[in-house]
Protein backbone atom coordinates (compact mmCIF):
# COMPACT_ATOMS: atom_id res chain seq x y z
CA UNK A 1 0.00 0.00 0.00
CA UNK A 2 1.30 3.44 -0.92
CA UNK A 3 2.06 6.09 1.67
CA UNK A 4 1.02 9.71 1.07
CA UNK A 5 2.32 12.80 2.87
CA UNK A 6 0.32 16.03 2.99
CA UNK A 7 0.81 19.58 4.16
CA UNK A 8 -2.35 21.13 5.57
CA UNK A 9 -2.82 24.78 6.48
CA UNK A 10 -6.06 26.07 7.92
CA UNK A 11 -7.24 29.35 9.41
CA UNK A 12 -9.49 29.42 12.47
CA UNK A 13 -11.82 32.24 13.49
CA UNK A 14 -9.87 34.91 15.43
CA UNK A 15 -12.75 35.48 17.89
CA UNK A 16 -12.16 32.10 19.57
CA UNK A 17 -10.59 31.94 23.05
CA UNK A 18 -7.36 30.01 23.66
CA UNK A 19 -9.31 27.02 25.00
CA UNK A 20 -11.67 27.04 22.00
CA UNK A 21 -8.72 27.28 19.61
CA UNK A 22 -7.00 24.32 21.28
CA UNK A 23 -10.26 22.34 21.16
CA UNK A 24 -10.70 23.16 17.44
CA UNK A 25 -7.15 21.96 16.66
CA UNK A 26 -7.77 18.77 18.66
CA UNK A 27 -11.03 18.26 16.74
CA UNK A 28 -9.23 18.60 13.39
CA UNK A 29 -6.56 16.13 14.56
CA UNK A 30 -9.20 13.64 15.70
CA UNK A 31 -10.81 13.79 12.25
CA UNK A 32 -7.41 13.30 10.62
CA UNK A 33 -7.05 10.08 12.64
CA UNK A 34 -10.67 9.08 11.95
CA UNK A 35 -10.01 9.32 8.19
CA UNK A 36 -6.89 7.14 8.41
CA UNK A 37 -4.21 9.81 8.78
CA UNK A 38 -1.42 10.36 11.25
CA UNK A 39 -0.42 13.84 12.42
CA UNK A 40 3.37 14.11 12.16
CA UNK A 41 3.84 17.74 13.14
CA UNK A 42 1.61 20.63 14.26
CA UNK A 43 2.97 24.16 13.90
CA UNK A 44 0.74 26.87 15.41
CA UNK A 45 1.54 30.18 13.74
CA UNK A 46 -0.93 32.14 15.86
CA UNK A 47 -3.09 35.13 14.95
CA UNK A 48 -2.04 36.93 11.80
CA UNK A 49 -3.42 39.57 9.49
CA UNK A 50 -5.31 38.20 6.49
CA UNK A 51 -4.44 39.43 3.00
CA UNK A 52 -8.11 40.27 2.47
CA UNK A 53 -11.21 40.08 4.69
CA UNK A 54 -12.86 36.67 4.89
CA UNK A 55 -16.38 36.48 6.39
CA UNK A 56 -15.85 39.94 7.95
CA UNK A 57 -12.61 38.81 9.68
CA UNK A 58 -9.40 40.80 9.21
CA UNK A 59 -7.29 38.32 11.20
CA UNK A 60 -7.18 34.58 11.63
CA UNK A 61 -5.43 31.89 13.69
CA UNK A 62 -3.12 29.95 11.36
CA UNK A 63 -2.19 26.29 11.87
CA UNK A 64 0.19 24.20 9.74
CA UNK A 65 0.16 20.39 9.97
CA UNK A 66 2.03 17.59 8.26
CA UNK A 67 0.05 14.39 7.73
CA UNK A 68 0.88 10.83 6.66
CA UNK A 69 -1.81 8.44 5.37
CA UNK A 70 -2.42 5.36 3.24
CA UNK A 71 -6.02 6.28 2.43
CA UNK A 72 -6.61 7.62 -1.09
CA UNK A 73 -9.89 9.29 -0.02
CA UNK A 74 -8.22 11.24 2.78
CA UNK A 75 -8.18 14.59 0.95
CA UNK A 76 -11.83 14.36 -0.10
CA UNK A 77 -12.90 13.46 3.46
CA UNK A 78 -10.89 16.29 5.05
CA UNK A 79 -12.17 18.85 2.53
CA UNK A 80 -15.75 17.84 3.35
CA UNK A 81 -14.98 18.17 7.07
CA UNK A 82 -13.47 21.65 6.63
CA UNK A 83 -16.42 22.85 4.54
CA UNK A 84 -18.96 22.02 7.26
CA UNK A 85 -16.78 23.15 10.18
CA UNK A 86 -17.78 26.71 11.12
CA UNK A 87 -14.55 27.37 13.07
CA UNK A 88 -12.39 27.05 9.92
CA UNK A 89 -12.60 30.06 7.61
CA UNK A 90 -10.04 28.84 5.01
CA UNK A 91 -7.99 25.70 4.39
CA UNK A 92 -5.39 24.36 1.96
CA UNK A 93 -4.37 20.72 1.68
CA UNK A 94 -1.83 19.39 -0.80
CA UNK A 95 0.43 16.39 -1.32
CA UNK A 96 4.17 16.70 -0.76
CA UNK A 97 6.72 15.85 -3.45
CA UNK A 98 9.22 13.05 -2.66
CA UNK A 99 11.99 15.63 -2.13
CA UNK A 100 9.77 17.50 0.35
CA UNK A 101 8.97 14.24 2.16
CA UNK A 102 12.70 13.62 2.58
CA UNK A 103 13.16 17.12 4.05
CA UNK A 104 10.20 16.56 6.38
CA UNK A 105 11.64 13.28 7.66
CA UNK A 106 14.99 14.99 8.34
CA UNK A 107 13.19 17.81 10.17
CA UNK A 108 11.23 15.32 12.29
CA UNK A 109 14.36 13.35 13.19
CA UNK A 110 16.09 16.58 14.27
CA UNK A 111 13.11 17.53 16.46
CA UNK A 112 13.29 14.12 18.18
CA UNK A 113 17.02 14.55 18.85
CA UNK A 114 16.72 18.10 20.28
CA UNK A 115 14.90 17.19 23.54
CA UNK A 116 17.38 14.37 24.19
CA UNK A 117 20.34 16.71 23.66
CA UNK A 118 18.77 19.36 25.92
CA UNK A 119 18.14 16.80 28.65
CA UNK A 120 21.76 15.64 28.50
CA UNK A 121 23.02 19.23 28.77
CA UNK A 122 20.83 19.84 31.84
CA UNK A 123 22.25 16.75 33.58
CA UNK A 124 25.73 18.27 33.50
CA UNK A 125 24.52 21.45 35.21
CA UNK A 126 23.22 19.68 38.34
Amino acid sequence: MREYHYEMVYILRPTMSDEETKAAIDKVNSYVERYGGEVLLVDKWGKRQLAYPINDYDKGYYVLEYIRTNDRNFVKNMENFFRINEDVIRFLLFRLKPSEVKELKEKLSQKKEEPVAAAEENKGEE
